[in-house]
């Protein structure tokens, strides 16, 4: 089990306070994005759907890859993951 560092924007502060990085472990992308809904479990509905699908809005970065978790992506220590919801406006 990898322990990684995932980095969450300004925009998820009502789910998470003031914190950016945040210690998680998993062997998966998937299994470290549990972890990180548990330590805060109201990011669960701002990041997945009720399918337990990555929702379409959000996208998920793999050491500046990003990824739509349809495949495990094994996690090595020291990998960094961002999360980053989209923004628009008009």
């Amino acid at each position: 089990m990898a322990t990684v560092t995932c980095h969450l924007p300004g925009v998820l502060e009502p789910a998470v306070g003031a914190v950016r990085d945040v210690p998680v472990s998993g062997a998966t992308v998937q299994e470290a994005l549990a972890d990180l809904c548990t330590q805060f479990p109201a990011l669960r509905v701002r990041l997945f759907d009720e399918a337990g699908r990555l929702r379409r809005h959000v996208v998920c970065v793999h050491n500046g890859r990003a990824t739509r978790l349809r495949e495990p992506e094994p996690l090595a220590d020291g990998d960094e993951l961002s999360i980053l919801p989209s923004v628009s406006g008009g």
